[in-house]
C-alpha cells in the first residue's frame, strides 16, 4: 500500500518544491521509501508502504523497459499466476513485486490488463514514447484516485490534500454536495467531492490523457451487474460461496510482512478470522495470529461475548479498545486532515482507534470484513426489496412466510425495529411512485435541523437511490453509493497509521458470484447472509452462525451526546456560525434542544459538527 503524485503542469515548468511537498504530505502513506521521476513538464512521485519484496527492487517510480514509468497504489493479489502465464509468453523478471507484473501486464495486453487482475489498486503509467498517460482505478473503489484538470494542467494524487499543495487560491466548497452530506450523509457517490474543483476517478474506471493535445478520457471499464442465475440451487450456491470464500481469504493472506485481523464478533469479520485460522492449520503455519476488536463499556453497544467465542476457537491472540467521547474531540481535527472529506458517524472513530492499536501491535496488513453487507443482503431494508419482490411476483406463500419470519426473529433479537404491515408492503410494491415517496415520508422523523427547502433539495439529488425497486437494482446502488463512503474510511483510517487493509468480501470472483445468486439465497427464513452462514455452517461457530443481532464497530453515539450535552451544544453554535447562510442557527438549537430528536437524529448533529471542523482544517470557503 502507497500513495501517488503525478503532475503535468501543462506550459509551465515544474515546480519541484511544491512537487515534492505534495509527495511528502502523504508519509503515512508510504513511510518505508519515495521516489521522484521528473521529465519535461510531467513529474510521478510515490511513497511505498514495503508489503511484497520488501527490497529496494520494489522502488517507484518504477521504470520498465526505457519506455514506461509507473506509480501504484495497492495489491494485485493474483499476481504470481499473473507472472507465470508472462513467463510462458517470454517475459522475464527481476524483482519478486505485484509492481513489475503489473507495468509487464500492460506492456503485454495495453488497457485490457485490467481484465485480468484481481486486487485493489490506483495506478498511472506514464509512456515516454507515445506521451501519453494512461491509468486506473479499481473495480469497486477501494483505492483512492484524486484529480483537477484546468487550463492545461492535470494532477492525480491518492489524497485530495495533495492536490491543495499545487493550488495558490483558498480551497471553497461544493455547495451542492455539502449539503447532500449534511442531510443524507452522502458521500463519494458521484465523480465531484465536497471541495469545488476536485474530482475522483470512479470505481471501475480508467483514463487516457494525451499530453501533446492536452485531451482527457475516463471511461467505465467494469460495472457490477445484478444477474441472477434462477437455475442454480441453493446448496449448489452455498459450495460456491465457501469455494470463492476461502481462495479470496487464501490470496489475501499472501504477504511479506505481520499480518492481522479486524473482529467486531459480527458475521463478517468472524467468517474472515475463522477461515483464515482453518487456512493457517491446513498449511501448517506456527506464526502468531492477532485480532483488533472495539468494545464498550456500555453492554447495548458491545459484542465481546461474541469477541472471545471467535478468538476462543481460533486461538489467536485479542486486543481489545475502549472507545471514548471524552476524547473524540481530541482526534477529530487530526481525523478530519486525514480523511480529507468530514465523515458521517462516531463509528469511524471506533474504527481509527482499531488501526492506531493495530499499529501499536506491529500489523502492517490487516483483513476487514468491508462488503459484505451490500452483496449479502446484511441491511434491513433488504428485507423490503425481498417481501415486495415476492409480493410482484404473486408468490403470496411464500412473502407470508418470509415476512412471518421476519416478525418472529425481530420482537426477539432487535425490539426496537419496525416490522412493516402487510398493508404498507402491498401498497409499496404496487402503488406509484408519487404514493410511495408520501407513505416512506410518514415514516420519517418529521423534525430535522435542516430547513425544507434543502431537505427537497437533496431528495432531489438522491433521486433514483435507495427505493424499494427490484432486488437489482438496490444491490447495485448499495455497491456504488452506500459502500463508497465506508470504503474512503477505510482507506483513510488504516493509512493514518501507515497499514494496509485487505478487504476479502469485494473479491471480483466472490463478488461475480454473489451478483448472480437471487434474494432469496441471501435472505432464508429472515436469516440475513443465508449462503455465508450454510456456507461455512463447519467453519463458524454456531453461536456466531445462529446470531440474528447486528452491530459493527459501532459506538454510543447518542449516549455520548446526551452525557456531554452542553459541549456539544456549544460545538452546535459554533458549526452553525460558520455554515451561515446553509443553516439556520435557531431551527438547528431548537431541534437539539428537543431531546427526543437525539435517538434518531444523532448522526445529523454530528454531521453538522464534523463539517464545522472541516471547513476550519482546511480553510474552505464556503461562497
Amino acid at each position: 500500500m502507497c500513495g501517488i503524485s503525478v503532475w503535468h503542469s501543462g506550459n509551465k515548468e515544474i515546480d519541484k518544491k511544491r512537487f515534492i511537498r505534495m509527495n511528502q504530505i502523504i508519509e503515512h502513506r508510504g513511510p518505508d521509501d519515495e521516489g521522484y521521476f521528473y521529465d519535461s513538464h510531467i513529474a510521478l512521485g510515490h511513497r511505498r508502504l514495503s508489503i511484497i519484496d520488501t527490497s529496494l527492487r520494489g522502488h517507484q517510480p518504477f521504470q520498465y523497459k526505457d519506455r514506461y514509468v509507473m506509480v501504484f497504489n495497492g495489491e494485485i493479489y493474483n499476481y504470481i499466476e499473473l507472472r507465470k502465464e508472462l513467463e510462458k509468453s517470454g517475459y522475464s523478471f527481476q524483482t519478486a513485486c505485484d509492481t513489475e507484473v503489473l507495468i509487464a501486464m500492460y506492456d503485454c495486453y495495453g488497457e485490457k490488463c485490467l481484465d485480468y487482475l484481481n486486487g485493489m489498486w490506483a495506478f498511472v503509467i506514464y509512456d515516454k514514447i507515445s506521451g501519453m498517460l494512461f491509468g486506473s482505478r479499481d473495480r469497486f473503489g477501494i483505492k483512492p484516485l484524486y484529480y483537477f484538470y484546468a487550463d492545461g494542467e492535470l494532477a492525480f494524487a491518492s489524497e485530495i490534500k495533495q492536490l491543495l499543495c499545487l493550488q495558490e487560491e483558498q480551497p471553497r466548497a461544493n455547495r451542492e454536495l455539502l449539503e447532500c452530506f449534511l442531510v443524507n450523509g452522502d458521500l463519494d457517490y458521484t465523480e465531484g467531492t465536497l471541495f469545488q474543483g476536485i474530482s475522483q476517478i470512479l470505481p471501475g474506471h480508467c483514463f487516457w490523457y494525451h499530453m501533446a493535445g492536452d485531451r482527457l478520457e475516463i471511461s467505465p471499464y467494469y460495472k457490477i451487474t445484478y444477474f441472477p442465475k434462477r437455475n442454480i440451487s441453493y446448496e449448489a450456491a452455498c459450495r460456491a460461496f465457501e469455494r470463492d470464500f476461502y481462495h479470496s481469504i487464501k490470496l489475501r493472506m499472501r504477504s511479506d510482512v505481520k499480518l492481522g485481523y479486524c473482529l467486531s464478533g459480527g458475521l463478517d469479520s468472524s467468517a474472515i478470522v475463522c477461515a483464515a485460522a482453518r487456512l493457517i492449520k491446513e498449511n501448517h503455519h506456527t506464526e502468531e495470529q492477532h485480532t483488533v476488536s472495539s468494545c464498550s463499556e456500555d453492554k447495548h453497544y458491545d459484542e465481546q461475548e461474541y469477541i472471545d467465542v471467535v478468538n476462543r476457537k481460533t486461538g489467536f491472540i485479542s486486543h481489545k479498545i475502549f472507545p471514548d467521547g471524552g476524547t473524540l474531540f481530541e482526534n477529530l481535527d487530526q481525523m478530519i486532515w486525514h480523511m480529507d472529506e468530514p465523515f458521517g458517524s462516531t463509528s469511524v472513530f471506533a474504527q481509527w482507534n482499531v488501526f492506531q492499536e493495530a499499529g501499536r501491535c506491529g500489523l502492517k496488513v490487516m483483513l476487514d470484513g468491508q462488503g459484505a453487507d451490500e452483496q449479502l443482503a446484511g441491511y434491513t431494508p433488504f428485507y423490503k426489496v425481498l417481501f415486495c419482490h415476492n409480493l410482484r411476483k404473486f408468490r403470496w406463500i411464500r412473502f407470508y412466510k418470509e415476512w412471518k419470519a421476519y416478525k418472529t426473529m425481530r420482537s426477539g433479537t432487535e425490539k426496537h425495529v419496525k416490522v412493516p404491515s402487510i398493508q404498507y408492503l402491498a401498497a409499496s410494491a404496487f402503488l406509484p411512485r408519487n404514493i410511495k415517496e408520501w407513505l416512506e415520508k410518514k415514516e420519517r422523523i418529521n423534525a430535522s435541523p435542516f430547513s425544507d427547502a434543502m431537505v427537497e433539495r437533496c431528495r432531489k439529488c438522491s433521486e433514483g437511490h435507495y427505493r424499494i425497486e427490484e432486488e437489482g437494482k438496490y444491490f447495485e446502488d448499495s455497491m456504488y453509493r452506500g459502500m463508497q463512503a465506508l470504503l474512503h474510511y477505510e482507506d483513510r483510517n488504516s493509512m493514518a497509521f501507515s497499514i494496509e487493509s485487505r478487504v476479502p468480501f469485494l473479491d471480483v470472483n466472490l463478488v461475480e458470484t454473489l451478483a448472480g445468486l437471487p434474494l432469496g439465497y441471501k435472505i432464508r427464513d429472515a436469516r440475513t447472509k443465508a449462503v455465508l452462514r450454510d456456507g461455512l455452517a463447519g467453519t463458524l461457530p454456531e453461536e456466531i452462525r445462529n446470531r440474528y443481532s447486528k452491530l459493527g464497530f459501532v459506538t454510543p453515539e447518542d449516549q455520548w451526546q446526551k452525557k456531554y450535552r452542553d459541549f456539544y451544544r456549544k460545538e452546535l453554535e459554533q458549526a452553525c456560525d460558520r455554515l451561515q447562510g446553509v443553516l439556520d442557527k435557531e431551527r438547528v438549537l431548537g431541534w437539539f434542544d428537543d431531546e427526543n430528536n437525539i435517538k434518531q437524529g444523532a448522526h445529523a448533529c454530528w454531521r453538522i459538527i464534523c463539517v464545522s471542523h472541516w471547513i476550519n482544517v482546511f480553510h474552505v470557503q464556503m461562497i
